[in-house]
């Protein structure tokens, strides 16, 4: 694990949670950034990772200076079926919900649907609204929801359009971005926040053998610099011949 200056970040943690958030296993990095985790075969929910003394949450409280606080890296629906590696970097973007999917019927594409989540953003958002609402990291499952009211306010937690950066890799492989669409994301009946749809090439040499596509997005800010990546496991469909 490294920071984007090639850094090793020792201490940091890394765990694998169930759909409920709840942890199954959790590691540490040494002072190289190195890690290693024996974790049961089969599918989790996320991989995590952030550095908790840098955290946001926690270093709003210990006083660290601002522009040392970061967000987390998150991996979605990882698949532990092999040895893998996990070359892990975070920063003060958090690539949040990422999911990716294709539409039947439609021209060959990979939709990918994203919440960025800028820390710089979110605490200007704090200064001037008394947040009632951030959905992060929590089972919302058994909560009962209502329609969104016309004056539900908007949570400015991510950049517009025309200020994100966005590149994305399927195993590996750099693929054109067709479209970047911001759309709007349902947090409850008084709050929404800004996401993305981002339409994109299928790769041109796709890799054979494994049951699964590993999708790589990593944003950025172009306004204040935050940055961050996140992966995404895709199994691939099987259908009767």
């Amino acid at each position: 694990m490294t920071d984007y200056g090639g850094q090793p970040i020792d201490s940091a943690s890394v765990w694998w949670q169930n759909p409920q958030f709840d942890n199954v296993v959790e590691v540490a990095t040494d002072k190289d950034g190195c890690y290693t985790a024996r974790v049961p075969e089969g599918k989790y929910k996320s991989v995590a990772s952030i550095y908790f003394p840098s955290y946001a949450h926690t270093a709003l409280k210990s006083g660290l200076p601002e522009a040392e606080h970061r967000l987390e890296f998150w991996v979605w629906d990882f698949i532990a079926d092999r040895d893998t590696t996990l070359d892990i970097r975070y920063n003060r973007m958090e690539v949040y919900g990422l999911r990716a999917f294709s539409i039947p019927g439609a021209m060959p594409a990979y939709q990918i649907y994203v919440r960025p989540m800028s820390l710089t953003r979110t605490y200007e958002w704090m200064k001037t609204a008394k947040p009632s609402s951030i959905v992060h990291g929590e089972d919302l499952s058994g909560i009962q929801q209502e329609a969104q009211s016309k004056e539900a306010r908007e949570c400015q937690w991510a950049p517009h359009s025309d200020q994100l950066k966005a590149t994305v890799w399927i195993d590996g492989e750099e693929v054109p971005i067709l479209m970047k669409q911001e759309i709007k994301e349902y947090y409850e009946a008084d709050e929404y926040g800004n996401a993305y749809l981002l339409t994109v090439d299928l790769p041109k040499h796709p890799k054979k053998g494994l049951p699964y596509l590993v999708f790589k997005v990593e944003l950025t800010d172009l306004e204040n610099g935050d940055r961050g990546e996140g992966l995404y496991y895709m199994e691939k469909a099987k259908y009767v011949k």
